[in-house]
């Protein structure tokens, strides 16, 4: 707020003309009209700056996507209430399968590597691509993130002490074209290769195509396998990977460690779970048991 200072006449003033009094007066006059215009005008940019910054602020709080807090799912996608009824139950598993609350990594970081561009001689890009792919295993997902409030996730363990990650979630359709083109090349572009792990050693990776049972959507699937040596001991993650697309949501699906991964089970989460997605998806409600065998 601009300060005003009332000046007073300074000695030896009294007795002046009446015409240079009001001179005077009228200068003061001016000065002060010049006074409220500025404190005006500041008042209006301070007022302004806030609107400014608190429109920034619910930008950022509304998310990456620019999707204001507490919005509705985007056309075609889902609501979070719709993604959680989208997702396998331990009875769509079977009994050998548990949920659990733990999301921790299971394998422990054993898919966590890094690719040695030089080794891929004349197609040193395809090197970043299959590092992507052992960074998202390694954090436990296989695409991006979906957008906020579109999501849901379940985690079940299996007898054999293997882990099952089912999550779902609708996505930007730019962004789920180039997540599917980047999985679909996977097996082509990675096959077999070497990562060196953080503490040195180095294991060999292979990636195979998968054959998944069809029907809804647009479904994709990977082996992985990865064999080496930690503090001396060797070891081998298999690990099936899945992909179902229906619109521009998404299945995805992780399942395996250090046992042989089941592609029975992988087959059967896509197979019973794309279904599932694809009610949800039309506002229906899936139903909580399997109406046919598991098999």
């Amino acid at each position: 707020m601009t300060k005003t200072t009332i000046a007073h006449p300074p000695a030896g003033a009294i007795g002046r003309s009446p015409g240079s009094g009001a001179r005077r007066a009228r200068r003061v006059f001016r000065r002060r009209l010049g006074y409220i215009a500025a404190f005006a005008v500041g008042t209006s940019l301070f007022a302004a700056a806030c609107a400014g910054a608190g429109q920034e602020r619910q930008g950022v709080e509304s998310g990456r996507e620019g999707r204001p807090a507490g919005a509705a799912a985007p056309a075609g996608g889902l609501t979070s209430r719709q993604a959680r009824h989208a997702l396998l139950t331990e009875a769509y598993l079977g009994s050998g399968w548990t949920e659990v609350t733990d999301s921790a990594d299971r394998r422990d970081g054993l898919l966590r590597g890094t690719v040695d561009a030089r080794e891929w001689l004349t197609h040193e890009g395809d090197a970043a691509v299959c590092r992507r792919l052992l960074d998202r295993l390694g954090d436990g997902r296989i695409i991006g993130a979906p957008l906020p409030g579109t999501q849901a996730a379940a985690v079940f363990d299996a007898d054999d002490g293997n882990r099952l990650r089912y999550a779902v979630g609708t996505y930007s359709p730019e962004r789920l074209r180039s997540e599917r083109r980047w999985f679909g090349t996977l097996a082509e572009t990675c096959g077999v290769f070497a990562a060196t792990r953080p503490d040195g050693s180095t294991e060999d990776v292979r990636v195979t195509s998968l054959p998944v049972p069809e029907g809804d959507g647009v479904r994709q699937a990977l082996s992985v396998v990865a064999k080496g040596t930690t503090e001396g001991m060797p070891f081998t993650v298999s690990v099936d990977v899945a992909l179902v697309t229906s619109g521009n949501s998404a299945v995805t699906v992780i399942n395996g460690g250090l046992a042989d991964a089941s592609h029975v089970t992988t087959e059967l989460a896509v197979r019973l779970g794309a279904p599932r997605l694809t009610t949800a998806l039309a506002g229906g409600t899936p139903p909580a048991q399997p109406t046919g065998p598991l098999d």
